[in-house]
């Protein structure tokens, strides 16, 4: 009974909010597919459009939006009041770690026919992309972005780290993540946190700095919110496996 209960709250923190996205990345104001796009899924109506393509334009607005990491008000508003709350909880000041090398900013990356892409989501509190710092871990959600004190963080070898920080789901007492470097060249790395359950533990990055080198699948729901794009399951252990 414990387990089931507590795969149910897991099921119900990686659930998207129902309500509007909040400040949590910057969605842009028309999201508009070209001509010659390649459609996952089209579907229009009277009042209602929804589509999920493949963006391969690096200009595209969408894609623009979701490789910028930068706050705008309502995001620096957000992270301002997560912070206040992480300092009455975590009184003492944070220490702070020599990152060794491990870039700053991350997105994840999604299978498709047997190709990796980045996801822009219908919601974009969805996103999943994350922000180190010297002392955090920055989780991007529909509330903004949420910094997790970093309790300790090693370099293992030259493909291996690993960091312990505050969690994310508040039904874990700390994340205990490795960051495997399965591609050095491109920085595209698996992200395991042996704090959740095995069917949540991974998760597959890349720094923004190689990001472009990826297409991008949108999940366009122009008139309603609707479910989000259903990826196929990565074999994360065989990606892993050796390091």
């Amino acid at each position: 009974m414990k387990k089931l209960i507590y795969l149910l709250i897991l099921l119900a923190a990686c659930k998207g909010p129902d309500k509007k996205a909040g400040p949590a990345l910057k969605v842009p104001a028309k999201t508009t597919a070209a001509a010659d796009t390649a459609f996952i899924v089209k579907e229009k109506g009277k009042d209602f459009y929804h589509a999920v393509y493949i963006e391969k334009d690096r200009n595209a607005r969408v894609y623009k939006a979701l490789l910028d990491f930068k706050y705008d008000h309502n995001d620096s508003v957000a992270y301002k009041a997560n912070y206040r709350v992480l300092k009455i909880r975590n009184r003492k000041p944070l220490k702070k770690y020599d990152l060794e090398g491990l870039p700053n900013d991350w997105l994840p990356l999604n299978l498709y026919k047997g190709k990796y892409y980045l996801y822009a989501p219908c919601n974009w509190g969805n996103a999943g992309i994350r922000h180190l710092t010297d002392s955090t871990l920055n989780y991007y959600n529909a509330d903004g972005p949420d910094p997790k004190p970093i309790l300790d963080f090693k370099k293992q070898t030259d493909r291996k780290y690993n960091l312990v920080s505050m969690p994310f789901y508040q039904f874990v007492r700390s994340s205990n993540i490795t960051i495997y470097v399965i591609d050095p060249k491109n920085w595209i790395t698996v992200w395991e946190d042996r704090s959740l359950p095995l069917d949540y533990r991974y998760r597959l990055f890349v720094a923004k700095e190689h990001a472009a080198s990826y297409d991008m699948i949108v999940n366009n729901c122009k008139t309603e919110r609707t479910l989000e794009f259903d990826f196929e399951k990565v074999n994360f252990k065989k990606l892993i496996k050796g390091l």
